[in-house]
């Protein structure tokens, strides 16, 4: 006989039951424990699976699926002590680039008005037929700095109407900000110093690519293979976003012949198509946008570089001035000495920040070649091969190496080496779980 329970009630007996196993379950353990019904049982876990990190894995002894949570249990989007360190370091320094732009427009204020005072006083003696040309000149140049304070007071909505599609070195597409037509001064300012705004990183993007692969490519099928296509994650990675969308999406477990867990959303396929229309972008055909000092042209770079050396100079001799006012010393002197070191200190260290993401990105490229070789040639295959179908130059062989080692790892290859010594490269966990579902 069926046995009645609220949902509330089957969490936490399921809870209950996940710490007891010490995170390693399956449905008929618990219906045999409870007496509840599979799909109870089944529908329980997968509230579950969206609430905490969890796995799944095929029980080929019961042909049923295994729930692997984390043990002790650990809430899905949970941050680390690091990870909550790293956003409010980004948080203290996005308020900090706020503060620091609406400095600049202060800074310009300060001193461009003793610029036009003094000049003003040496053009009084001047013909007053150019009283108009330098009643223009001024009002346009202070209307300019006051722009500079509003734009350093704006916050950046990024919007996809902003954005495009670029092609770097390497053939790979990346999507950037629209580049000026004709930079503005201000804004040359602002990135010599913090560089250029990038394309924001949307949390949302992968989940709705998902969701349009089932909806497009995959006729509601998903498997841990299938995600590591789309987003290269590794396959224990995978695994867990494969449960998460379980959970979150309601999707169905089946289990293959060979163990391999496909999750089927039959509810997908019962939205209109244009609910869920979506852009698909494979791993390995997107990059992120390279890493940009500041992007001004030299003769920019140099102007910005002087303006503030001027500065510099100017704070550091009122500091040395010897003059017996805090006010003028603070607002003179050690507020814009402190303002023009940072100017140039920001920019030297994001200069080795921006090499070393470079560095980053260029052998993230080589792994999406290896990945999409490995994809390509659908076969075990030997490093030559492998390196070849990837296009990889000599100069690059070392690294590509190294990067292929290091997925083997990430999506449970294998190497096996033949009878002449050339290591095999065998990705049957990866290939068999994409051709599941393409």
């Amino acid at each position: 006989m069926k046995k009645e329970i609220s949902e509330s009630q089957m969490l936490i007996k399921l809870t209950e039951l996940i710490k007891k196993k010490k995170g390693k379950i399956n449905p008929y353990e618990v219906a045999l424990e409870t007496g509840f019904s599979i799909d109870d049982i089944n529908d329980g876990f997968k509230r579950l699976l969206e609430i905490y990190e969890s796995k799944l894995q095929a029980d080929m002894q019961t042909g049923s699926v295994e729930f692997i949570f984390t043990y002790p249990l650990v809430k899905r989007g949970k941050k680390t002590f690091k990870e909550i360190a790293a956003q409010i370091a980004t948080k203290a320094y996005e308020i900090f680039k706020k503060v620091y732009k609406i400095s600049i427009g202060v800074i310009l204020i300060v001193y461009t008005t003793i610029f036009v005072l003094l000049i003003l006083a040496a053009m009084i003696a001047a013909s007053s037929s150019d009283k108009d040309n330098r009643r223009s000149f001024n009002l346009g140049f202070i209307v300019d700095i006051f722009y500079a304070i509003i734009r350093g007071m704006q916050i950046a909505y990024i919007t996809s109407d902003m954005t495009t599609y670029y092609t770097d070195d390497s053939g790979f597409r990346y999507r950037a900000l629209k580049k000026e037509p004709k930079k503005s001064f201000i804004n040359s300012v602002y990135d010599f110093v913090f560089g250029p705004e990038r394309v924001k990183i949307d949390d949302l993007a992968n989940a709705r690519e998902v969701m349009a692969f089932l909806q497009q490519v995959s006729n509601g099928k998903l498997t841990a293979g299938a995600i590591a296509l789309l987003s290269g994650v590794s396959m224990d990675v995978a695994e867990s976003k494969l449960a998460e969308y379980v959970g979150k999406f309601k999707g169905d477990l089946q289990i293959n012949d060979d163990g391999t867990i496909v999750a089927e959303f039959y509810n997908l396929q019962k939205v209109s198509p244009e609910l869920l229309k979506g852009k698909i972008e494979y791993y390995f055909d997107e990059v992120e946008e390279p890493y940009v000092h500041n992007g001004n042209t030299t003769g920019k770079n140099i102007a910005i570089f002087f303006m503030n050396l001027f500065n510099l100079f100017v704070s550091a001799f009122v500091m040395s001035s010897g003059i017996d006012n805090a006010w003028i010393i603070i607002f003179l002197g050690v507020f814009p000495f402190v303002f023009s070191l940072l100017f140039f200190l920001i920019p030297l260290v994001r200069l080795l920040i921006v090499r070393y993401l470079n560095k980053k990105r260029e052998k993230n490229i080589i792994r999406k070649k290896l990945f999409r070789a490995i994809v390509k040639l659908n076969k075990n295959a030997t490093e030559k091969e492998i390196l070849a179908a990837a296009s990889i130059p000599s100069n690059e062989f070392d690294l590509a190496k190294s990067i292929l080692n290091e997925m083997v790892i990430d999506y449970r290859g294998e190497i096996d080496i033949s009878e002449i010594g050339e290591p095999i490269y065998k990705f049957d966990k990866l290939l068999c779980d994409i051709k599941l579902v393409m």
